[in-house]
């Protein structure tokens, strides 16, 4: 009983730091950006061109066969 419930969290913590992990990437991307063109950078604004692109990336998605 206790090792697929550890096996669980492992995935979870795991899927959980690669979504933290993308957001930083992305978050840092758009400051390095806002930086080179002198504009203010927020984090609320980079936070939701990050969820803009995980919708872009889940709707456009090609289907494999």
């Amino acid at each position: 009983m206790k090792e697929p419930f550890l096996k669980i969290l492992g995935i979870i913590i795991i899927g959980i730091f690669i979504v933290l992990l993308s957001w930083i990437v992305t978050c840092g991307f758009i400051k390095l950006i806002t930086i080179c063109f002198g504009w203010t950078f927020k984090w609320s604004i980079a936070t939701g061109i990050w969820l803009i692109l995980l919708l872009l990336e889940a709707t456009l998605k090609p289907e494999s066969k």
